[in-house]
């Protein structure tokens, strides 16, 4: 993946779900850490997306977000290695990329 070839909305999402997963103290990023970011990101597509679907945002937002809530969680102190994408969220950035 070239994170060049992606907008810089795409990027800012990306950053977001990687900072949701460390927040959520979650082993690997995953697509709903991504699609929690997309939802919220002020001036995206996905929340304008939503409108025009007449689609309640804020609904689907917590929907994703008991989705998130699932997801392992690693704890305790010290050198907790975490941080991975899952296989998953490879696909889907691979598929973006060939958009």
């Amino acid at each position: 993946m070239d994170a060049n070839k992606f907008t810089e909305k795409s990027r800012e999402a990306l950053v977001a779900a990687q900072n949701l997963m460390d927040e959520q103290g979650n082993p690997m990023l995953e697509t709903w850490h991504l699609l929690a970011a997309l939802v919220a990101q002020d001036g995206g597509i996905v929340p304008a997306l939503l409108a025009r679907m007449k689609l309640d945002a804020n609904a689907f937002a917590r929907k994703v977000e008991r989705e998130l809530e699932r997801l392992p969680k690693v704890s305790g102190g010290g050198n907790v290695q975490h941080g991975a994408a899952s296989g998953t969220f490879h696909q889907v950035l691979a598929k973006a990329g060939e958009e």
